[in-house]
């Protein structure tokens, strides 16, 4: 290395802030990834410390060092492969990243190794800042938030500047050129080796500032392109539907805005009038009942309903529901995939079922479901836009559908998969919940039945309630569409709960479904959509894909008055509408706050992120760390470097005349240049016999083999040439010029 402090010092921060970005990055897709990054990072560190104190490893040593880093990142990266690989949910796009993403890590990895070696000659600067750049490029293609922007603008300004000290250097002669090649002249123009470190400053000031003048400008009066943003190696997120995909809780990423339309919706009254739908409309899609390890997935089980039901008929008839019924006139098209009502669904027992689908023999009726569901089992081609009508009627509780009775003998085992919950924690902090509410009086002390130690079922509704205004308006819940993952050694469900609290409506409505099943109260995860935008014809409202949310739906124990004289009550089922997102808003907000809300919005965020990935960052660095893997590399690590690194006295650098510089820029100014393979000795000999030849320059033929000889004893030997030697040296090297010039 240069003796240049300044010089040493910028190359070390530029690797380390590749480093640091590479670490951040990947933190998301392999969590092992920052730990590396933080190793990488100290052994800089200790490199930078120990560089002039000791004698590092020799070329082939560190080469060994190289190979051995190199295989164990393989092997690495071959296990994570196969372990995402085999997950059921990978989608190419996650295994396209996953397969990419570990050259990240090899070349954190490398860089100390590289750095690790005795003598560093120019070839070895440019592979190190390669491998930086190529880290960073990685990282900026992985990830994109404003943290990774910051690391990568603050990598270019310090890249800069060690590049920029490097061009100095090199061109007065001070750095090493790569062994067996020509040696260019150094350029006196530059300054001498012992250049002030500010001139380097300043120089890397002034080619950032002219990119700078350059290259504004020019982003400025570029126009967007509209095509879309290629990501790499990933999917894009965005705020929509997918009908024919689960919901994965394991997802991160930022979403985006997806104003595409979804679908139409024509409102027509019984009376004539054109009534309006209210502003936080749902509309009904796919109802999701198993949840497993992050997903939720859908089911073709429907509960039995028989009390309550519709009549379906071969011809069918709008129903008479009573006072206020609309109908809705809905143009889905096939590309969407999905069946999509007006929330809650309402229908009337005795009468035809509400929903009929537009066919060449006519209206057609749903199946239906027997638990409050309608579907419909034709088939819709390809291109074909789906028309059906929906007979609705606007309800004095707009959250609660109209009554059924679950018919089957044993109701309890069709009721069962909806209580499901593998999450054991969310127990824990719904359990808290219901205590606080009995504490509060909204509940009686003896709500909870004595064998199951559960709220008995006249309490549901109250608990539902509850619930969803916890996560509602809970101070410490947060909406964001920056989904994060912070404990990956975590449920989803788990870390919302009790360590991010931020997420979007998926996250908040999995959390209350989740919460209601672990208090005995069957709950299903509902995607559709919330609220419409106008059109220009007033009965026409537009759904969009940004409009896409998600919610709960509970199914709670309501009472009758049972048939005939009997005054007892029997219990019959209705679903209740949960919305627990903060604000029952969707993702999209068209009011929106303006720049300056957004940007404390941002900031908010910011702070809660990395507030909640600070212990998580520490339990998963200690859980890393613990492994035996990771002790097993550490421990090998310090065996090769105590083996390999002996103790020395500080030596400083050799002048420029023991790298021999001077003597090939004489020579070559004769004609005399290394041969492709020569070693410098070989060469020397060479332009021994070249000069030996000649009258004029027979008396210094001895100057080449002198001046290697100095260098090898330098390089290899560790010694440095005294001051007597260093001046024969350059008096002689003088009478070779001399000699050489008289002789043309």
């Amino acid at each position: 290395m240069p003796s240049d402090a300044a010089f040493r010092r910028s190359l070390y921060l530029t690797l380390a802030l590749a480093c640091a970005c590479v670490g951040y990055a990947e933190a998301d897709l392999l969590p092992e990834v920052p730990v590396l990054a933080a190793c990488a990072v100290a052994a800089l560190a200790i490199l930078y410390h120990l560089e002039t104190r000791v004698t590092l490893l020799s070329i082939p040593a560190a080469n060994r060092l190289g190979l051995v880093v190199g295989l164990l990142n393989l092997a690495w990266a071959a296990i994570r492969i196969a372990q995402v690989a085999q997950r059921p949910d990978t989608q190419d796009a996650n295994l396209q990243l996953v397969l990419v993403a570990p050259f990240g890590p090899l070349l954190v990895t490398l860089i100390p190794a590289k750095l690790a070696r005795r003598e560093q000659h120019v070839g070895d600067y440019w592979a190190l800042q390669g491998m930086g750049l190529v880290g960073v490029c990685l990282s900026g293609a992985i990830e994109e938030d404003a943290v990774c922007g910051a690391l990568i603008g603050l990598y270019a300004l310090s890249a800069v500047w060690s590049l920029s000290l490097f061009f100095l250097r090199r061109e007065a002669g001070a750095v090493r050129p790569i062994p067996n090649r020509p040696a260019p002249a150094p350029a006196g123009v530059v300054g001498p080796p012992g250049v002030p470190p500010r001139a380097g400053v300043r120089s890397a000031l002034r080619l950032a500032g002219a990119a700078a003048a350059v290259a504004a400008p020019l982003y400025l009066v570029t126009p967007a392109s509209p095509g879309e943003k290629l990501e790499f190696g990933k999917p894009r997120v965005e705020i929509g539907y997918a009908a024919s995909q689960m919901v994965d809780l394991n997802q991160t990423g930022n979403l985006r805005e997806n104003p595409a339309p979804a679908f139409e919706v024509e409102v027509e009254a019984a009376d004539g009038l054109t009534p309006e739908l209210p502003a936080a409309q749902l509309w009904r899609g796919r109802v999701l009942r198993t949840y497993s390890g992050g997903t939720w997935q859908p089911s073709d089980l429907p509960l039995p309903g028989v009390d309550g039901a519709p009549r379906t008929q071969l011809h069918w008839s709008p129903p008479r529901l009573g006072p206020g019924q609309v109908t809705l006139r809905f143009a889905v098209p096939a590309a969407l995939a999905g069946q999509f009502l007006a929330e809650p669904v309402t229908w009337a027992a005795d009468q035809p079922v509400p929903v009929a689908s537009t066919t060449v023999n006519g209206p057609q009726p749903w199946l239906w479901g027997g638990d409050g569901s309608f579907l419909w089992s034709g088939r819709i081609r390809r291109n074909e836009t789906h028309t059906y009508v929906q007979v609705w009627q606007p309800r004095a509780e707009p959250d609660l559908s109209p009554r059924f009775r679950l018919g089957d003998a044993d109701p309890g085992s069709k009721v069962r998969p909806l209580l499901q919950n593998p999450v054991r924690r969310v127990k824990e902090y719904a359990d808290g919940v219901v205590n606080r509410m009995v504490n509060e009086g909204r509940l009686p002390g003896d709500c909870r039945d004595p064998v199951t130690d559960l709220p008995r079922r006249e309490f549901h509704d109250a608990v539902a309630k509850a619930f969803t205004a916890h996560l509602a308006t809970a101070p410490g819940f947060t909406y964001t569409t920056r989904l994060r993952r912070a404990r990956k050694d975590l449920d989803p469900i788990e870390e919302f709960l009790f360590v991010t609290r931020a997420g979007h409506c998926e996250r908040f409505a999995s959390a209350l479904a989740l919460m209601l099943r672990s208090q005995g109260v069957p709950a299903v995860l509902v995607l559709g959509f919330k609220g419409w935008e106008p059109t220009a014809d007033p009965r026409k409202y537009l759904v969009r894909q940004e409009h896409a949310h998600a919610w709960v739906c509970a199914l709670v124990t309501d009472y009758e008055p049972d048939a005939g004289d009997d005054p007892r009550e029997r219990p019959v089922s209705r679903w209740r509408t949960l919305d627990p997102t903060p604000g029952g808003e969707p993702a999209a907000d068209p009011g929106g706050g303006g720049a300056g809300e957004e940007a404390r919005a941002w900031v908010r965020e910011v702070v809660a992120d990395a507030a909640a990935a600070v212990p998580a960052a520490g339990w998963r660095a200690i859980g890393f760390v613990s492994r035996w893997e990771v002790l097993a590399l550490v421990g090998v690590g310090l065996v090769l470097a105590l083996v390999r690194m002996r103790r020395a006295r500080a030596v400083p650098v050799a002048p420029e005349t023991t790298r021999l510089g001077r003597l090939f820029a004489v020579l070559a100014a004769r004609g005399l240049v290394p041969l492709p393979g020569d070693t410098p000795r070989e060469f020397a000999a060479r332009a021994a016999a070249v000069l030996a030849a000649s009258p004029a320059t027979a008396a210094v033929a001895g100057v080449p083999a002198a001046w290697v000889d100095a260098y090898y004893e330098a390089r290899f030997g560790g010694h440095v040439p005294s001051d007597e030697r260093l001046d024969m040296l350059d008096t002689e090297l003088k009478a070779l010029a001399r000699a050489l010039h008289s002789a043309r």
